[in-house]
């Protein structure tokens, strides 16, 4: 955590990075199951490579923000990026 201008920010760690990527993978893998689609329909609906869907459902991925929307927007999902609100 460190202070900005009377504002505290919190650093990710590379295990909450990797925990939030595999929350990711699995809630686009559950969502995809419930489709019915497999993961080549939803690499050619997305356009994204089949090994990136892979790695994505299996949390082993770091995919950009576009890669990333290209998949969600298939399943109909989308990203919503908020700030975190702190306690004083």
């Amino acid at each position: 955590m460190f202070g900005l201008s009377g504002k505290k920010y919190y650093l990710c760690t590379k295990s909450t990075i990797n925990h939030t990527l595999m929350n990711i993978g699995n809630t686009i893998k559950e969502r995809r199951a419930l489709l019915g689609i497999s993961q080549q329909d939803l690499a050619d609906y997305s356009g994204v490579g089949i090994s990136t869907v892979k790695d994505i459902e299996r949390g082993v991925s770091n995919p950009s923000m576009e890669t990333l929307r290209k998949v969600l927007d298939v399943v109909g999902m989308e990203m919503v990026l908020q700030v975190k609100q702190t306690v004083k």
